[in-house]
C-alpha cells in the first residue's frame, strides 16, 4: 500500500525531527525519501526514513494498527524553488507523499557529470534521478567505505567506465588480482572487465607484467620500473625499521637508486673502508661510501638485505633501465584510465610500484604548477585499494600519499580510498576527503567514523548504511544539498549500455 492522504498523520515535527503515522499495510522502507507539502506556508519539505515502529501513538486506537516513521529532515523547496536547508518545521498534518522525478529536479540539477547509478528508493531506484558525481571535484579526495563483497570493486569499475567514456581526468588503479582489466569467473557468472568497453578503447591503457604472448592477445603494455624510480626512503613504507636503520634510509635517501642499488648488489657493505681510516672513499660510488662508513655493520647489513629483496621480489617489473612511467603520466595527462595490471605480484610489491608512481605523479604536477605555463594542470585521480595498509593512525612512513591528501589538490592530484576498515585510517585524512561513497558497514566504530568525518550529516543514516544490500550506497557528493541513497550500477549491465549508446 502506497501512503496516500487517508493514510497518515504528521503527528510530531520540529526542525530536527518529524513523525508520521501511516496504516501497518504501508509499505516503506529506512532510507526511502518523503515529500510533505505544507499548504499553510507554501512550502515543500524532504525528509529521508530513519526507523519505523510498531508503537501505537498516544491516542491512537489500538485495533487500528499503524507504523510510526521518524524521519530525518533533509530541506525544504522555498517560494523561489530553491532548496534550503531544514530551517523551519512543516505544519502537523501537512501532506505527505512519495516525491516522483519532477519533484526531484532540483537534486538532478546539482548533480555531476560522472554516472554511477541511480537513486533508491524502497526496493528499487527512481526513474531519470541519475546519480553522478562532479569530476571537478575528483582532486579534493574521495572516499569508497564497505565490508567485504558489498560491491567496491564494482563500483570502481563503474567509476572508471564512466571516466573513460567522459575523458575528463586522468585515473591511475593499480590491479594486483587482474580482476579490473579482462575480469574473471565467479562460479556460473563470468564478470567482465574494463578492456571490454570496446567502444571506448582509447579511453584506456594497461601496464602489466603478464607473459609477452598474454599482453599482446589483449593489447596491454609492458610494465617496467627502473632503478632510478626508488628511493631509499621506500624501505620505510615497506618495511618497519628500528631506529638506527631510519637513520641509515634518511641519510641515503637524496641519492639515485640507481646508485643505492648497485653499491649494496654489487659492492656491498663488507666493501667499506674502517672507519678509523682518513682516505677518501672507494669503489664507483665514493659518496655513499663515505656516508656509511661510520655506521655499524650489523644495521647495513640488513638494509643490503632489504634492497636486495626488493630487487629479487619485483624482477619481474624491477629493471636497471627502462622506466613505463614517463609514459603513464603522459596517459593520464590525456585523460585516460591507466591500470596497473600486476597480478601475481605480492602486497610488498603492489605498494611499491604504486608508490614510486604517486611521487613521480606528484612531482610532476607540482612542475608543471610551479612553472610559467598558464594552461591549468590535468586532474589526476590515484586510488589505493586496502587504504587502511599506507594511511593507518601510527603510520607515518607513507610521506608521498600524506603529501597528496594534504597537498594534492593544488597540483590537480587526488587520492581515491578503498577500504573495509575507515577506523584504521588517520581521522585527520578522513577528514580531507570530499566526497564519500558508504556502501555497507557492518562494523558501528566503522560506521560513527564515517559519519564523524563527512562533509554532509550522515550520522541520522546508521541505521541505513547498516543494512544496504550488496551494490548500494549512501553518496555525500560535494554540492549536492544532502547524501543521497543509490543503486549503483552492475557494471555487465552498464558497460552493455555503454557499448550499444556509443
Amino acid at each position: 500500500m502506497s501512503i496516500d492522504a487517508a493514510g497518515f498523520r504528521l503527528i510530531s515535527t520540529s526542525v530536527l525531527n518529524y513523525r508520521i503515522v501511516v496504516p501497518s499495510t504501508a509499505v516503506l522502507f529506512v532510507g526511502d525519501i518523503l515529500k510533505l507539502t505544507d499548504s499553510d506556508k507554501g512550502f515543500v519539505f524532504y525528509a529521508k526514513v530513519t526507523d519505523i515502529t510498531h508503537d501505537t501513538p498516544p491516542g491512537a486506537d489500538a485495533a487500528d494498527p499503524t507504523l510510526c516513521v521518524n524521519l530525518h529532515p533533509l530541506g525544504l523547496v522555498d517560494h523561489d524553488g530553491g532548496f534550503r536547508p531544514p530551517i523551519t518545521a512543516p505544519t502537523n498534518f501537512s501532506l505527505v507523499s512519495r516525491p516522483d522525478s519532477a519533484d526531484l529536479d532540483f537534486l538532478k540539477r546539482s548533480m555531476g557529470d560522472l554516472e554511477v547509478g541511480q537513486m533508491r528508493a524502497g526496493l528499487g531506484v527512481l526513474e531519470g534521478v541519475t546519480v553522478s558525481l562532479p569530476s571537478e571535484t575528483l582532486s579534493s579526495h574521495m572516499g569508497v567505505f564497505a565490508t567485504t563483497g558489498m560491491g567496491k570493486s564494482n563500483f570502481m569499475k563503474v567509476l572508471c567506465a564512466s571516466a573513460m567514456s567522459l575523458r575528463k581526468f586522468g585515473v591511475l588503479m593499480v590491479d594486483p588480482h587482474g580482476e579490473y582489466v579482462t575480469g574473471y569467473r565467479l562460479r556460473d557468472r563470468r564478470i567482465k572487465g574494463l578492456i571490454e568497453y570496446t567502444e571506448a578503447k582509447q579511453g584506456i591503457s594497461v601496464y602489466s607484467t603478464r607473459p609477452p604472448d598474454e599482453r599482446k592477445r589483449y593489447g596491454l603494455k609492458e610494465l617496467r620500473l627502473e632503478h632510478d624510480d626508488f628511493r631509499m626512503g621506500d624501505l620505510g613504507f615497506l618495511y618497519d625499521l628500528s631506529l638506527p636503520l631510519v637513520e641509515v634510509v634518511e641519510s641515503l635517501d637524496s641519492h639515485p637508486g640507481s646508485d643505492v642499488i648497485d653499491f649494496f648488489i654489487n659492492e656491498g657493505v663488507d666493501s667499506l673502508p674502517s672507519p678509523l681510516k682518513t682516505t677518501s672513499g672507494i669503489g664507483r660510488h665514493p659518496e655513499i661510501t663515505d656516508t656509511l662508513r661510520t655506521y655499524a655493520l650489523g644495521p647495513l647489513h640488513m638494509i643490503q638485505r632489504r634492497v636486495e629483496t626488493i630487487v629479487e621480489e619485483n624482477r619481474v617489473f624491477f629493471h636497471r633501465y627502462g622506466s613505463s612511467i614517463p609514459a603513464i603520466i603522459e596517459d593520464l595527462a590525456q585523460n585516460k584510465v591507466v591500470l596497473i595490471d600486476i597480478p601475481g605480484v605480492g602486497e610488498r610489491g603492489e605498494l611499491f610500484a604504486l608508490s614510486t608512481m604517486t611521487r613521480a605523479i606528484l612531482n610532476a604536477h607540482k612542475q608543471h604548477t610551479l612553472s610559467e605555463e598558464e594552461t591549468i594542470p590535468q586532474q589526476v585521480m590515484i586510488a589505493i585499494e586496502e587504504a587502511q595498509r599506507v594511511l593507518a593512525n601510527a603510520n607515518q612512513s607513507t610521506q608521498v600519499f600524506r603529501e597528496c591528501v594534504m597537498e594534492g589538490r593544488k597540483f590537480g592530484v587526488g587520492l581515491c580510498l578503498v577500504t573495509q576498515q575507515p577506523k584504521n585510517i588517520d581521522p585527520r585524512i578522513l577528514a580531507q576527503l570530499n566526497t564519500y561513497i558508504v556502501m555497507g558497514l557492518s562494523d558501528q566504530q566503522d560506521r560513527n567514523i564515517v559519519a564523524g568525518n563527512a562533509k554532509q550529516n550522515l550520522t541520522s543514516m546508521s541505521n541505513e548504511i547498516q543494512t544496504l544490500a550488496r551494490g548500494d550506497a549512501v553518496i555525500s557528493i560535494q554540492g549536492t544539498p544532502f547524501p543521497v541513497s543509490t543503486r549503483i550500477h552492475l557494471f555487465e549491465d552498464y558497460l552493455d549500455r555503454l557499448n550499444v549508446a556509443s
